[in-house]
């Protein structure tokens, strides 16, 4: 595994091992990961204008708090890891810190801190990744279901639906989980964030989340821990270009999920993985065991 090594003129911090390389960018609206080449394709997974595992937006309750992409922030780094710091804001009344460390050949780890000064109901952290629009995504989907004898977890690829077509589909947890994506938060416009209709749908299995390549040979894999995901939320693949929402691919976790009140603490874990993929597409789930088992799991 190599250390981090910052490149002064571009501003990145780089990296390289034996299965991945790309840079981690700890200024600008798109800070977190900004390049990331599988070695065994040599493809470019990361969508060439914005990055992975990037803070975007802060919400609570029918609140839209600030947006870290445009908030002051400060930076420290080591061999093994850069954070990025962003103090209290007139939008959010909390410390912020994210660290991003490289985690063996295959994975960069991403810890979220905060520690809230405010009061805030069900405090979320919107965190976006956005990929390369050839990827394809895949959801594990809690199996038991209306009219379905199994209840063994269903593998998907969210497809465009007339139902939900122009909306960002969201997988939650939990019923409790569900009211989060309609309480009114994306129908707030504070600091110039946008306003989008999400659309909740089935519950998750696993709070994972994975693209495939066209020739399905690399999987770009995406996982938290259920206490720390509430939801996860995709754009959906289209067989039509005509059908695409966006021009990219993208995964967004929904984070914390909790109440927040002066003093309290709390921390995140995410993980992205690179890895390669058979027919069965069984590595992803591989490679959230591996998280599950080193970070724990209480649900």
């Amino acid at each position: 595994m190599s250390a981090l090594d910052y490149n002064e003129e571009t501003g990145r911090y780089e990296f390289d091992t034996a299965v991945m390389s790309g840079s981690i960018s700890a200024e600008g609206n798109y800070h977190g990961v900004w390049e990331l080449m599988d070695k065994a394709t040599g493809l470019q997974v990361i969508h060439p204008s914005f990055s992975a595992l990037n803070l975007f937006r802060l919400f609570a309750v029918h609140q839209g708090l600030d947006q870290p992409r445009l908030m002051d922030r400060t930076v420290s780094s080591d061999e093994s890891g850069v954070a990025i710091t962003w103090a209290p804001s007139e939008g959010h009344q909390g410390e912020l810190t994210a660290r991003y460390e490289l985690a063996g050949d295959s994975c960069i780890d991403l810890s979220v801190s905060v520690e809230s000064k405010g009061t805030y109901e069900g405090y979320e952290l919107f965190l976006s990744n956005y990929f390369d629009k050839s990827f394809r995504p895949h959801i594990y989907l809690y199996g038991a279901r209306y009219g379905r004898e199994s209840s063994d977890p269903e593998l998907v690829v969210p497809m465009v639906n007339d139902v939900f077509r122009g909306t960002v589909i969201v997988f939650p947890r939990d019923p409790h989980s569900a009211r989060r994506c309609v309480d009114g938060r994306w129908n707030r416009s504070e600091w110039g964030a946008p306003t989008v209709q999400m659309c909740p749908v089935r519950y998750y299995e696993y709070p994972i989340a994975f693209l495939t390549d066209p020739g399905n040979r690399v999987g770009i894999v995406l996982m938290s821990l259920p206490e720390d995901c509430y939801g996860i939320s995709t754009r959906y693949h289209v067989d039509d270009e005509a059908d695409r929402m966006t021009d990219y691919s993208a995964f967004d976790f929904s984070l914390f999920g909790d109440d927040m009140v002066p003093g309290s603490r709390r921390t995140v874990k995410m993980r992205l993985a690179v890895t390669s993929v058979d027919e069965a597409l069984a590595q992803p789930l591989a490679c959230y065991e591996a998280f599950k088992e080193k970070f724990g799991s209480a649900i």
